[in-house]
């Protein structure tokens, strides 16, 4: 069996969204899938049939409302920039969320009415589990979806998203909760012990604790070597960015591609060998030492997303090797920093 273990993070969780399409793309079935906080949420939707949906439901989503930040704050934070507007509405926003004690939860509640069809979860094939915390005694409760009530599916969900910056409520069984993140931010365990024999993981750096699982299990991690932005992050670029980034970071893991901060189609490591045999001993240990890189290919990749970095490369696609070191010798002749003279300095023919 294949399973899926989705952290918390918040706003961050639209990374998740692009990486599941990229699971369907690559014809993977999860049989099951577990999430903490805004992991729950995305899993819940996931385990009832609705993973293709979850870009539509983060790029349409005014997360802002949702919050219950006011339009003021919202319209101020898009603009991206620290000015007296963005301070006066985040003052009256601070102001706001200690009276109420806390942001009103009818932004989450409404959104999982909207997005979360109960029965198709019930119904499904693929299973549920998440995680949260029982405030009163501090015990991480861990539930698959054979374990809750069904009228209570819901604010299980709601309770594993409860950061205390959240107004508390009396969600179940008449006691407060707290997000799954403060004992279990990513629950590979809850698959593991299930007897599932591979779990993908999708991190999203969100704040928790983070439990140790058997290193030799078979777990293969998924996460994002730029910044997601904040957890509360309400811009719909960031969350447009983030969505991309998860997809293009799962197909590479997926499709087992080239790169780390970009894409590439894979080449053995006889080709990189042999683009560096013009290479003079003295250039190639510079590059080398300068990216830390490890061998012929790793240092040429990482030459050429030095130079892509610099250059502000589009991140979302899928490179060429050779039409990319093309293009660097093409477009970058005069630079004489001594990564573009590497790259020039590569041959593919004799």
């Amino acid at each position: 069996m294949i399973g899926l273990a989705l952290e918390g993070g918040g706003v961050r969780g639209s990374y998740q969204a692009g990486a599941y399409i990229a699971f369907l793309e690559c014809g993977i079935k999860i049989d099951g899938v577990c999430g903490t906080s805004i992991g729950a949420l995305n899993g819940a939707v996931i385990a009832s049939g609705k993973g293709a949906e979850l870009p539509r439901i983060w790029r349409n989503s005014d997360m802002g409302s949702i919050f219950g930040f006011t339009s003021e704050y919202i319209e101020a934070s898009k603009e991206n920039k620290i000015n007296l507007k963005y301070f006066k509405s985040l003052i009256i926003n601070i102001i706001n969320i200690i009276a109420n004690k806390g942001i009103e939860l009818n932004g989450v509640k409404e959104l999982i009415n909207q997005e979360l069809d109960i029965d198709a979860l019930l119904n499904s094939d693929i299973d549920f589990g998440l995680v949260t915390v029982r405030m009163k005694d501090l015990k991480p409760i861990y539930l698959f979806k054979k374990d809750m009530e069904k009228d209570k599916i819901k604010d299980y969900i709601i309770a594993s998203c409860c950061l205390p910056i959240f107004k508390m409520e009396k969600l179940i069984d008449d006691n407060y909760y707290l997000d799954g993140g403060f004992y279990d931010v990513g629950p590979v365990n809850m698959l593991l012990e299930k007897g599932y024999q591979k779990v993908y993981l999708i991190k999203i750096h969100g704040v928790g604790f983070h439990r140790r699982y058997d290193s030799n299990a078979d777990v293969v991690v998924i996460e994002p070597k730029r910044s997601l932005g904040g957890v509360l992050d309400l811009d719909p670029k960031r969350i447009d960015e983030n969505i991309k980034m998860g997809y293009y970071d799962t197909i590479k893991v997926l499709k087992n591609l080239d790169g780390e901060h970009y894409v590439f189609k894979v080449k053995n490591k006889e080709y990189f060998k042999w683009l560096n045999r013009k290479i003079s001993k003295y250039e190639y240990r510079r590059v080398k030492h300068f990216l830390n890189g490890t061998s012929f290919k790793d240092t040429t990749i990482k030459a050429l997303e030095y130079i892509m970095k610099k250059e502000e490369w589009n991140y979302y696609e899928i490179y060429n090797i050779k039409k990319v070191i093309k293009e660097v010798k093409r477009k970058y002749k005069k630079e004489e920093h001594f990564v573009y003279k590497y790259i020039r300095d590569l041959r593919f023919f004799f």
